[in-house]
């Protein structure tokens, strides 16, 4: 599951940036459109309300009290039906007050209305403890083609954030459930084909273990004497690894590795590797080449790579004086130096022709004896206590009739 954990991991990141920075954009893209709406809204009803009075100002071009009171009370209609309203000044075209005749000087901002033809927005201010942005708007004369005055709409921003972050809310809402969607639906997906690729990944595993069950039977089946050792000793193998607490990825490694550390032999002429009795100096050398050959066999397979080095190594010693490179200590790979102990306790515990197989106790005797010398004591001391466990045990029956089966002739056989 290591790869669905990164791609959910790097999934929800993303996803969660992606929320954050569409609801940002969403929401604020939405927000100015609602109070641009909103502020529109509102200046629109103030405008129609203040015209009919200011009508009667036009036409008699003096602002008397009455054309005062009639302001007034249009204002105060529009404050009572216009939540956002805080408040209305009037403005002549050229900035001085009209109404009330004491409010601040805006000169630059009703100018700048008259100039644009538009409603302009002034920057916030603070009125009786609430923000307000006032917002300038020319109101044409029905006399002339001019304006008559510049109304100063106060708009409330507590109130236009009152009105807008409910739908804020739900913009913010449908984005992040959006983009949660999108997560759910990419993560079940990446779960399908996660599966889909553990199961690939068991079945070629499970093809490429049978294949090398295959090619090790090979090796075994020549010899009557020693069938079934390869799949032993990556038995035995696989329990020492275990015993040592390596990674899973170490314990396959190892059970590969000791499936085939014996496939070199394939190359070793019958007369020396079916020789019934003990080899001799110029024999032992032929045999001893078995590693190289099998590196030979399994270099060029890319898929074998990872497993050479303990195929070619397995005869490795302790004290540096085993074969092919005659490599010491820690420099063995450790799947080697395990592969090493198991292959020993096999070849101790079963039968030869020349030899009967040891009891389990001499052999876990024999191993002792040989650790730090021959064998890396580490492996040595998990293998001891996996035999004193009763885990590691000699094996019940040895097949030893496939070679006479096959009509092979054994070295020291009768030619006749």
């Amino acid at each position: 599951m290591g790869f669905l954990v990164r791609f959910a991991g790097l999934l929800l990141v993303a996803v969660i940036g992606m929320s954050a920075a569409l609801s940002y954009l969403f929401a604020r893209t939405h927000l100015e459109a609602l109070r641009s709406d909103l502020i529109l809204n509102a200046v629109g009803q103030a405008s129609a309300t203040l015209q009919p009075a200011l009508d009667k100002y036009a036409l008699s071009g003096q602002f008397t009290e009455a054309d005062r009171r009639g302001v007034d009370s249009a204002v105060r209609n529009v404050e009572n039906f216009q939540s956002l309203v805080r408040g209305v000044r009037l403005y002549r075209p050229d900035g001085t007050p009209l109404d009330p005749i004491l409010a601040p000087d805006e000169t630059a901002m009703v100018k700048r209305a008259i100039a644009e033809q538009n409603i302009v927005q002034g920057s916030q201010e603070t009125a009786s403890g609430e923000s307000i942005v006032p917002v300038f708007v020319p109101l044409a004369s029905p006399t002339s083609n001019g304006y008559l005055a510049v109304a100063a709409i106060e708009v409330s921003e507590s109130q236009l954030d009152t009105q807008t972050g409910s739908e804020t809310r739900f913009v913010v809402t449908a984005t992040v459930a959006a983009c949660a969607l999108i997560f759910l639906s990419l993560l079940t997906l990446a779960i399908a084909a996660q599966r889909e690729l553990n199961l690939r990944r068991r079945q070629a595993e499970t093809t490429f273990l049978q294949t090398m069950e295959g090619l090790a039977a090979i090796v075994d089946q020549r010899d009557p004497y020693t069938a079934g050792h390869s799949r032993r000793v990556s038995e035995y193998s696989v329990l020492i690894a275990r015993h040592m607490n390596l990674t899973k990825k170490e314990i396959d490694r190892v059970r590969w590795s000791a499936l085939l550390h014996d496939l070199g032999k394939i190359g070793i002429p019958d007369a020396v590797l079916l020789k019934n009795g003990p080899l001799d100096p110029e024999e032992r050398a032929i045999i001893s080449q078995h590693p190289t050959i099998a590196k030979e066999i399994l270099g060029p397979v890319e898929a074998m790579a990872h497993i050479v080095p303990c195929v070619l190594h397995h005869h490795e010693r302790w004290d540096g004086r085993g074969y092919p490179a005659g490599l010491s200590g820690e420099t063995i790979p450790l799947l080697a130096r395990i592969i090493a102990v198991a292959d020993t306790f096999d070849a101790m515990t079963t039968d030869r022709p020349y030899r009967k197989g040891l009891s389990i106790e001499e052999a876990r005797s024999r191993l002792c004896e040989g650790a730090g010398v021959q064998w890396d004591a580490t492996c040595i001391a998990a293998a001891a206590e996996l035999i004193d466990g009763g885990v590691l045990t000699k094996p019940d029956v040895v097949v030893t009739e496939f070679g006479p089966r096959l009509g092979l002739r054994l070295a020291s056989a009768d030619p006749a």
